[in-house]
């Protein structure tokens, strides 16, 4: 393989160049539409007739005339609402409804309104900003739809890139900054795809793989997070499992966000307990966060809520109640859900949603240390996201000029995938990345320790009570009984061996409640466990102030393949 030294970037315009010049970072603006003294002043008329439907007519007019002026259209439709697209103080950008006094103010922005055959200036009445803003979208079709806001530059669909900030009328999407970057060849050589290779490994090459699998599958974790915003069909949730603290699990999923959209994501802390998982996943998709990190997930917690499994299959779009109202939101754009954790319990239901980076240190109690900081990594990452799009788009437009080669798993089950794993896997193997995805059929069967446990619960539990049901006091009986025996020292088996430390402690001191026994109840309520004859489930009935549960005969489990 010759060195980078060797390999020549694309024509930006200098004599010559190298891999070390190419990364340095591009110039960007972070202004997306700046206000111009040489704006043009509108010297339309419109008016105000008896019919308010004439003057709605009217109002769209407007609308598409104060979009048309220099500074690129800010008034768009939206899942059948008028918003506008706004910059805050910070400078931060919004997408807001079109209220009454919006409206209003756009409307004198765009022109002069008056009386049909009069000659009297007047404003827009409230009864006719209600009736336009509650109009049908179609009445609006000269206002574009907007697809979202995008931090960076977009790889559309087509594999063409949008860099310019504004509204981008291909893809809907709009630019909140400028970039600049060097135009994709039409027909890339081995040489540019070679580049991009050294490139990818200039960035990933100190993160701690546990195999090339692993390194082949962060890059298409990056080539995913480029796509994301312009792929239609659903995408697999990325899994980060580390054998360590600190062995850059974190690191990596920030540095590839950044890569992927130009700036540090956020990431959402992740919970023991499921129900609270449940309400991060549903304000992330409330928010329309396209690129979801849920970091440091405990050893074995239960990470895959219903929620995140519905937002990462069919279409991606879920439709979910706001909490403790009745009212609805539906998530606008699919996200690319990324958790990390050690040792990361997996069940094998979700094996087949998920592709897999291992990241394992040589001495699991060492400190490990990357030669280069947080900030040194996090900071050039985000400035070299023009070039890490550029690469992704180098790789699309290589692969589809061979005429899109198919891709086959070696192994392992990802169906529910087609257009992720046509894409992405047939890129990446395309370009060399031979080892992409070569962990799915290992992972997908191996003994997954996660099952193993709660089918050892479920049988245990089976064993107890049988077909009738149960309440949590009537467990509770039987566990503070078994932390008696632990605690006299005649015996140590039975049903708390599955519980925490939290409940074995408070079982053999006799402090143990209900309410924490209906709470363990809960992580186990509704899970088929792979190779369980049986699954736990509440039972419509109750006894007094008790919810009970029943163990039911698992009609179909599902299988890995």
């Amino acid at each position: 393989m010759p060195n980078s030294e060797q390999i020549l970037p694309p024509d930006t315009g200098q004599d010559s160049g190298n891999l070390a010049d190419f990364l340095t970072p591009f110039e960007h603006s972070q202004d997306a539409y700046s206000s111009s003294e040489d704006s043009p002043v509108f010297p339309a008329v419109f008016y105000l007739h008896e019919k308010i439907t004439d003057s709605v007519k009217q109002v769209h007019l407007a609308l598409a005339r104060f979009n048309a002026s220099g500074q690129g259209p800010s008034v768009f439709r939206q899942d059948g609402h008028l918003v506008r697209v706004v910059q805050n103080e910070d400078g931060s950008y919004a997408v807001v409804p079109l209220d009454r006094n919006r409206l209003r103010l756009i409307l004198s922005e765009a022109g002069t309104w008056k009386r049909f055959l009069k000659d009297v200036i007047v404003e827009p009445h409230n009864a006719l900003l209600d009736t336009a803003i509650a109009a049908p979208s179609e009445r609006y079709r000269l206002i574009p739809a907007l697809a979202g806001l995008h931090s960076g530059v977009l790889l559309r669909a087509d594999g063409t890139v949008a860099c310019t900030a504004g509204f981008d009328a291909a893809s809907g999407f709009f630019l909140t900054a400028s970039h600049t970057l060097p135009p994709v060849p039409e027909h890339p050589t081995e040489s540019d795809v070679e580049f991009v290779r050294e490139m990818f490994a200039n960035i990933f090459g100190e993160f701690l793989f546990a195999g090339p699998a692993d390194a082949a599958n962060a890059i298409a974790a990056l080539m995913t997070a480029v796509l994301r915003p312009t792929m239609q069909g659903p995408v697999p949730i990325w899994a980060i499992d580390k054998n360590t603290p600190r062995a850059g699990g974190s690191l990596l999923a920030l540095a590839v966000g950044a890569l992927a959209h130009g700036e540090v994501p956020f990431v959402h802390a992740a919970s023991r307990r499921r129900d609270e998982m449940e309400k991060i996943v549903r304000m992330t998709v409330r928010e329309n966060l396209g690129y979801v990190v849920l970091d440091n997930v405990v050893a074995g917690t239960d990470w895959t809520p219903e929620v995140l499994l519905s937002a990462t299959s069919g279409s991606g779009r879920v439709m979910s109640r706001n909490m403790g109202t009745y009212s609805s939101f539906t998530g606008k754009n699919p996200a690319f859900f990324v958790v990390n954790g050690v040792h990361m319990s997996i069940r094998a239901d979700v094996t087949g949603r998920m592709f897999l980076v291992r990241l394992a240190a040589p001495k699991a109690w060492q400190e490990i240390r990357f030669s280069r900081t947080k900030t040194e990594l996090l900071e050039p990452a985000s400035a070299m996201h023009p070039q890490a799009v550029w690469g992704v788009a180098v790789l699309l437009r290589s692969w589809r000029n061979a005429g899109e080669p198919a891709f086959r798993l070696v192994s392992g089950n990802l169906s529910e995938f087609p257009e992720w794993l046509h894409v992405v896997g047939g890129a990446l193997a395309h370009a060399g990345w031979s080892a992409i995805l070569a962990n799915q059929g290992e992972m997908q069967s191996e003994e997954n320790e996660a099952d193993v446990e709660g089918t050892e619960l479920i049988e245990a539990l089976y064993a107890t009570f049988g077909e009738r049901a149960f309440s949590a006091k009537a467990l509770l009986k039987i566990l503070v009984a078994e932390g008696a025996a632990r605690k006299s020292g005649t015996g140590h088996e039975g049903l708390l061996n599955y519980a925490d430390e939290v409940m074995i402690r408070s079982a053999v001191s006799g402090t143990l409640s209900s309410v924490k026994v209906g709470m363990w109840l809960k992580e186990y309520v509704g899970t088929r466990f792979a190779g369980a004859e049986w699954y736990l489930e509440k039972s419509e009935t109750r006894s007094g102030n008790f919810k009970m549960y029943s163990l039911l005969p698992v009609e179909r489990q599902a299988t890995i393949a």
